[in-house]
């Protein structure tokens, strides 16, 4: 494996003395990988911080000169706003790192109380300082989440069977990219989304990520069958079997075998 001049940690670090020694700077913490204990040598650095309303775009110039003390920025991309979670959000990748080590950088207003903190959901954060009360993790709101899910289990009753025509005709027409990609969006991801349900509420909007650890390994290892098919007939094969999971879900369902998770 090739090596690189700077580590992970070596920007962690370089990050959490650099924040620290700023007033501008209320809280930092570290999540993804850091926060579930699941790190390895292919993590990225998922880190946030919380800033006073007005000092966001001074957090960003403050951790580009950070960062630049430890090594030129290679590619930098800044999320268009507003953001899907209402944060500001940068990636950046460092000269002599290795790419795996990407710095996943989220500011935060004081003001915004949503700091995707639910440890059901986003694990326990690793805190690097906390200057105030900022960082208690809230538990999941399981009323609201149980209601949004629910909205969602109607939507894919209706979707889901309506829209895998456009799977297989892409097969019959011999538009093998098209029905490969519409065979992943609209089967494979509402199919995962509906286990998860089942398996793993807290975070069934996860889609296909950490399936390892949100599905029993038995459904896992169907799942990982059924999202590769080898040929544009194994397609059509596969995608039937994942249409027939997919109804198999939703009578357990309604005989009570499951359910989704009561509001309470």
């Amino acid at each position: 494996m090739p090596t690189f001049e700077i580590s992970r940690q070596d920007i962690i670090d370089t990050l959490h003395k650099g924040l620290a020694d700023s007033a501008l700077i209320l809280a930092a913490w570290l999540g993804g990988s850091d926060a579930s204990g699941r790190t390895d040598e292919y993590s990225d650095i998922d880190m946030q911080v919380i800033v006073e309303d007005d000092h966001v775009e001074e957090t960003f110039d403050l951790v580009h000169k950070i960062l630049d003390d430890l090594s030129p920025t290679e590619l930098r991309y800044r999320f268009p706003e507003p953001t899907w979670h209402g944060h500001s959000q940068e990636l950046l990748r460092l000269r002599g790192t290795d790419p795996n080590h990407m710095l996943d950088f989220v500011v935060m207003k004081k003001s915004i109380q949503d700091r995707l903190l639910e440890p059901e959901r986003h694990g326990v954060p690793l805190i690097l300082f906390d200057r105030g009360v900022l960082l208690e993790p809230p538990s999941l709101d399981w009323k609201a989440h149980r209601e949004k899910m629910g909205k969602r289990l109607a939507d894919l009753r209706v979707t889901f069977p309506l829209l895998q025509p456009l799977v297989t005709r892409g097969v019959h027409r011999r538009h093998i990219a098209e029905s490969a990609l519409a065979y992943q969006v609209l089967t494979m991801k509402p199919l995962v989304e509906l286990l998860r349900m089942r398996y793993c509420p807290e975070r069934y909007d996860y889609s296909l990520r950490y399936l390892d650890r949100d599905l029993p390994d038995d459904v896992r290892k169907e799942i990982e069958i059924l999202a590769y098919p080898q040929t544009p007939e194994h397609l059509l094969k596969l995608h039937h079997q994942a249409v027939g999971r997919f109804r198999q879900q939703l009578d357990a369902l309604d005989r009570s075998e499951w359910g989704l998770p009561s509001p309470e």
